[in-house]
């Protein structure tokens, strides 16, 4: 795709949704999506994966009109599809003995939640950041552009670029604090920005 000038990719994904064109998000996020919801099931649920996420999109296309923002929309998506799986999984007439067979997968399964809720966490922390952190987080971390790159396409200054980067990892370590531990909160923005 061809994004508008000075539309990221999930700005245009979210705008074509929020239109009624749902054609680029099956098939920019749907694989990412699968992957993420057959992750949570394993083995031997993924059958359910299709279900799980088709009943997110279902839920977010009913609630299109209240999205404020693409970060809201994909926070919900994620949110539905967990809970979803976590539904299926406890009305499972082979829950006991799922849980009891899969020891070291439980902690899999386990770390899975805690990464959605850590993920969750930082999208709401960006969604109440000014609109010029949240476009430098968008550019940096959910398309992986050096700061070279960004400049060019925000038409802004190289040193500008790593100054909001800066300020934008201290704002989400105020918004953050209490929320994370502070080790989590160092790792993870250390992972998120690291390619900067």
């Amino acid at each position: 795709y061809l994004y508008p000038r000075k539309m990221t990719r999930y700005e245009y994904i979210f705008s074509e949704f929020q239109s009624g064109n749902i054609t680029p998000f099956y098939e920019r996020m749907y694989p990412e999506l699968l992957l993420y919801t057959s992750r949570l099931l394993g083995d031997e649920y993924a059958f359910l994966t299709e279900d799980c996420v088709q009943d997110a999109i279902f839920q977010a296309y009913k609630r299109h009109g209240e999205f404020r923002s693409p970060l809201q929309w994909k926070v919900f998506i994620y949110t539905c599809i967990r809970n979803g799986v976590f539904s299926r999984l406890r009305k499972s007439r082979a829950q006991r003995n799922y849980l009891a067979r899969i020891d070291d997968r439980d902690e899999d399964l386990s770390v899975s939640m805690i990464e959605q809720e850590t993920l969750s966490l930082l999208y709401e922390a960006i969604e109440s950041l000014p609109e010029k952190y949240r476009k430098i987080f968008d550019l940096s971390f959910e398309q992986g552009l050096r700061n070279a790159e960004i400049a060019r396409q925000l038409e802004i200054a190289e040193i500008t670029v790593k100054k909001r980067k800066a300020r934008l990892i201290d704002l989400l370590k105020e918004r953050l604090k209490g929320k994370l531990d502070d080790r989590s909160l160092e790792l993870l923005l250390l992972l998120l920005f690291m390619q900067g």
